[in-house]
């Protein structure tokens, strides 16, 4: 008997999409190229599923984000499937899907944290909590100054990694933490000891039903309960919902919480079939616990054998990008675009004048746009790590092109670089240049944070005592009259005796105007890699804060003196707050650019030492792949002539290059 085929509206699947959408096997795993349109071809296999007559309610679909959960909707409806049988199938993220049975297990009733903002108090009461415990052993490696607020972001991504990977509750279940366990797993003691604190505060006291979850922490719970064998004995089990299919987009995504559920939930419904899509060369996260060996031996030996298809073609780029791709991940590569892509390779003498170069080249495109009324191209900008952004941005603001940043904060409003500015408005008494109330409570803030500085008062809780701070700081900052004040009394007085010398010195070389020591002094007077590690835990987090200060530093060359530096920095700071959405450049970090595409891309810094961070790596060489194939029309790659990078040697771009 012949199958009915689906026949999509608008497309002609491929022979490779075809192969997948008509699959009959119990476990199949998609390995796909970027640009290969993954998500329409899980679509597909959904189609042909209803089409062979299971009901949608016994469908499921997972993804790793709620924005990969909205372009599996749209591809279902694009190919023609009606808007009410979209609706009824199950579409979720993963952590979404957890959440929604552990409601079923707990009765509900967890609240859901979104922000860092929601969570930050929490964070500082563990901090507290850790420190203050009788029975702690170690209690020198728990001294944070200034109350740990600084290390709030980096204590939850170190605590994202630790429930991705599992590592605790499968390395170390039993054993009683010290120092040397903690280097062992490769965290510092105080994180792991906050960490503890911040999860019996989520739990609060009850070990069935958590007082609140962030991102993650609803597949982490749901990992635990099925490792420690706690829903072994229900009936019917939690993750047994009849289901027909399960499919699985962005695949290369999965964590170790991530496919220990899954594995359960395979193992739950009996007569269910599997289809999960990635491309392990998109595997960018594998600190954080992502690993394309899910897709591999591990899917094997926790699961089962998988038959295994290709998607080689991309319709996202033309045949010369493929070919670079296809170099780069030694992968068949194929392009069914009907469009060239453009690959240019520019090499410059340094990254001031590759810097302006991106900047003209963006003002001058934008400008033919508007000549011709042509719809604006989509534009990336993207970059390896956060300080390159500096002098792109500060030619971006000079020329007047709008833009946008993705994955990082605009420099002109990192902690760092209000700390410089910050520091230069005291030592010459004018903090006109912060032209907003916001924006004088957020140089408050840095400076506070990194002079360890903050209320100190016995009768309130850090987590208070912060609330308060952060009350004192606005009302200080309504009166720009004020800020010196405060600065003087509150801040640099209750710092430590060698932060206050680090800031007074780096002060009295500000208050000097001497812009040639300026350039020569100022990294080795203020030293922020040591202010950094007083009060942030991550190591990346430290190191990026100190080629911050010293691209900061760079920019005098441009300006010749130090008033009309800092006068440029309020002016563009300005400039920014009023920049408009509309046909903003992107200028994004390769990660956060992961899942997008855009019609002209360039990718700046290309070179030994910049790109490859930590040395050469697979996961140095999947961030080129994943930033140059979001490009649809043109690809442009910049590099130091005199040292680029391996990987352009790699993907056949360059001849004869060095080392990473």
């Amino acid at each position: 008997m012949t199958e009915e085929i689906f026949v999509p509206a608008g497309i002609a699947p491929s022979a490779e999409q075809l192969a997948v959408q008509l699959a009959r096997v119990p476990y199949g795993l998609v390995e796909a190229n970027a640009g290969a349109a993954k998500t329409t071809t899980l679509a597909l296999r959904i189609a042909q599923a209803l089409q062979r007559g299971a009901a949608p309610e016994r469908i499921l679909a997972l993804t790793y984000t709620d924005t990969a959960v909205l372009a599996l909707r749209e591809a279902l409806l694009r190919i023609g499937l009606a808007s009410s049988t979209v609706a009824r199938l199950r579409i979720l993220s993963f952590d979404d899907f957890s959440a929604q049975r552990l409601a079923e297990i707990e009765g509900g009733g967890v609240t859901r944290c979104r922000t860092q903002e929601q969570i930050k108090p929490y964070v500082l009461r563990a901090i507290e909590r850790a420190q203050t415990l009788p029975e702690e052993r170690y209690p020198d490696e728990l001294l944070i100054p200034g109350g740990g607020e600084g290390m709030v972001e980096g204590l939850l991504n170190q605590f994202a990694v630790l429930k991705g990977t599992l590592r605790l509750v499968l390395d170390a279940p039993e054993q009683r933490m010290s120092p040397a366990l903690a280097d062992e797993l490769g965290h510092d003691y105080a994180s792991l000891r906050v960490y503890s604190a911040f999860e019996f505060i989520r739990r609060g006291g009850h070990p069935d039903h958590p007082a609140f979850r962030a991102a993650g922490d609803a597949t982490y719970d749901l990992a635990r309960l099925i490792v420690d064998d706690e829903l072994a004995g229900s009936e019917p089990h939690p993750l047994d919902l009849g289901l027909n299919l399960v499919v699985l987009d962005e695949m290369h995504d999965t964590n170790r919480a991530m496919f220990t559920v899954l594995a359960c939930l395979l193992a739950s419904n009996r007569r269910v079939a599997f289809l999960g899509v990635g491309d392990r060369d998109q595997v960018i996260h594998s600190a954080a616990g992502a690993d394309a060996d899910f897709m591999g031996a591990a899917f094997e030996r926790g699961i089962g054998r998988a038959a295994r298809f290709p998607l080689t073609t991309s319709f996202r780029f033309g045949a010369a990008l493929a070919d670079a791709a296809g170099r780069l991940a030694a992968k068949p590569y194929r392009s069914g675009a009907v469009w060239p892509t453009e690959i240019k390779l520019l090499p410059f003498a340094d990254t001031a004048a590759m810097s302006r170069h991106v900047a003209r080249s963006l003002q001058e495109l934008r400008a033919a746009e508007r000549v011709s009324k042509a719809p604006g191209a989509s534009i990336a900008v993207l970059i390896r790590q956060a300080h390159q952004s500096i002098p792109l941005e500060d030619q971006l603001l000079r020329a007047g092109v709008h833009y946008r940043t993705a994955g990082f904060t605009p420099y002109l409003q990192r902690r760092e670089v209000l700390l410089v500015r910050g520091l230069h408005a005291y030592a010459q008494n004018d903090f006109s240049g912060f032209d907003a109330a916001p924006a004088r409570v957020a140089v408050l803030q840095a400076l506070m944070l990194f002079a360890g500085s903050y209320i100190d008062s016995q009768e309130l809780r850090l987590a208070d005592r912060v609330e308060e701070q952060e009350r004192v700081m606005r009302e200080v900052a309504a009166d720009p009259a004020a800020m010196p004040l405060f600065i003087e009394n509150h801040i640099l007085r209750n710092a430590g005796a060698e932060v206050r010398r680090q800031l007074l010195d780096a002060i009295a070389l500000l208050r000097s105007d001497d812009a040639q020591a300026f350039a020569r002094r100022f990294v080795a007077v203020l030293q922020p890699h040591q202010l950094a590690a007083r009060v942030l835990v991550c190591r990346e987090d430290i190191d990026q804060l100190e080629q911050n200060v010293a691209q900061l530093v760079g920019l005098i060359e441009g300006e010749g003196t130090l008033e009309a530096l800092f006068r440029v920095m309020h002016e563009q700071a300005t400039r920014q707050r009023q920049m408009e959405g509309r046909n903003a450049v992107v200028l994004a970090s390769i990660e956060a650019a992961k899942g997008l595409e855009f019609d002209h891309v360039w990718l700046p810094g290309l070179n030994q030492g910049d790109f490859a961070v930590g040395g050469h790596s697979t996961e140095n060489r999947n961030m080129l792949y994943v930033g140059m194939t979001r490009a649809r029309r043109q690809l442009t790659v910049m590099f130091d002539a005199q040292r680029p990078s391996r990987y352009l040697r790699e993907a056949g771009l360059l001849s004869a290059v060095g080392g990473p």
